[in-house]
């Protein structure tokens, strides 16, 4: 019996094509009333038996298509004839019209409107037929039912394209959401992943040479060190971005992302790490918002990266103004005269930063010197870059 119901159930939510299964499931049903009462109007009328019998095959036979066929209109012109057959033998107060009035609404409702119309105006021209010739009483009342239910169908539709529509825009809402998310993990761990391998290929490499050439152990000790510990804090980062993709809830807090008060160590490791930095910093880091700091800290992070990826020199001159707004100057010296080719994406994830936050970055190449140059909002309530202009950074 459970398997009986479930595949009743899959069959009527077919017959209702993309509607909920009530929608099919009322019809079907007031469908089915409507042709027992009209039969039973009939039971005792004089030469009826032969009608009565084709309207109930041809309904029935209606009902068992629609139940094994995906929907199709051939179903509403199945129970107009049903409705003729019925309509052959006239009874007072007739229920067989209604019948029409429901064909009505299921063709405004589930076909295009060209056949939904052909639907409707096929039940009002059988009622005024019948009207004039077959003894219908009240023709012009079921004529107006008929319309009544096509504009009631019609209406269905429209709701149904309109909630379509919705979840369509929720759903590409959703999509560009986790875009937006993706691309901005994709720009935290690039950034990590590059400051930290800058740094620890510098170490490594002081080590090398240390023992190499000077066959200094302790410096060379103290190179690897550094390098362990760039390489821990990189797998910190790490992880505490990954965490937020978890799916588990009460998760523990993670540590803060970096910001722009972390400068100083930023620059400091790469001091450490053999680049000769000198900077410059003015103004109230700390009064920066969140957002703007962090942004503020992963700029100076890529530039630096690129510094040791780029430039022979190893040498590099930072520049911030915590003022309104934020502006941060890295710059190093570069040979030959030939612009950088923007082959990876640290310029492009950097350019987003800015933009994201309403703010702007620019890359400079002349004089033998390269620099980025990144202008940041320093209030909250500037943070929201329009629509027109985020979407034509990104």
């Amino acid at each position: 019996m459970t398997g009986f119901t479930a595949d009743l159930r899959r069959r009527v939510e077919r017959a209702g094509g993309d509607y909920p299964p009530l929608y099919p499931a009322v019809i079907l049903s007031a469908s089915a009333l409507v042709t027992a009462v009209s039969a039973l109007q009939r039971h005792s009328a004089d030469g009826a038996l032969g009608w009565v019998i084709a309207g109930l095959v041809f309904a029935l036979i209606t009902l068992v298509l629609d139940l094994s066929l995906p929907p199709s209109s051939y179903a509403c012109f199945g129970v107009i004839t049903s409705t003729v057959c019925f309509l052959m033998v006239p009874v007072h107060t007739d229920a067989a019209p209604l019948q029409l009035v429901l064909m009505a609404a299921i063709g405004a409702a589930m076909y295009p409107l060209r056949t939904g119309l052909v639907v409707t105006a096929a039940a009002i021209g059988v009622l005024v037929v019948f009207g004039v010739f077959g003894g219908l009483e009240s023709p012009a009342l079921y004529a107006l039912g008929v319309a009544c239910g096509w504009l009631v169908g019609y209406m269905v539709l429209i709701q149904k394209r309109l909630a379509d529509n919705r979840d369509r825009i929720l759903r590409e809402r959703a999509d560009r959401a986790a875009s937006d998310e993706r691309r901005r993990i994709a720009r935290e761990i690039h950034d990590v992943i590059a400051h930290s391998l800058s740094i620890t290929m510098l170490n490594v490499t002081g080590a090398r040479r240390a023992l190499e050439q000077d066959r200094d152990v302790d410096e060379a000790v103290e190179a690897l060190s550094d390098a362990e510990r760039q390489g821990r804090q990189a797998m910190t980062e790490i992880r505490s971005i990954v965490h937020v993709l978890g799916a588990e809830e009460n998760r523990k807090p993670t540590a803060p992302p970096p910001g722009a008060g972390d400068l100083g160590a930023l620059l400091d490791d790469y001091r450490k790490a053999g680049v000769h930095i000198s900077s410059r910093i003015d103004g109230d880091l700390a009064a920066l918002p969140e957002p703007v700091s962090a942004a503020l800290y992963r700029i100076a992070q890529e530039s630096l990266a690129n510094v040791v990826k780029h430039s022979e020199a190893k040498r590099a001159s930072v520049s911030v103004a915590a003022g309104d707004p934020v502006t941060i100057v890295v710059s190093n010296p570069v040979t030959g005269s030939r612009p950088r080719r923007h082959d990876g994406t640290g310029i492009a994830g950097m350019t987003q930063r800015a933009a994201l936050l309403g703010g702007h970055l620019e890359t400079e190449h002349g004089r033998g010197t390269w620099t980025v140059r990144a202008t940041l909002p320093a209030r909250l309530d500037t943070c929201a870059p329009s629509p027109q202009r985020d979407g034509a950074r990104l």
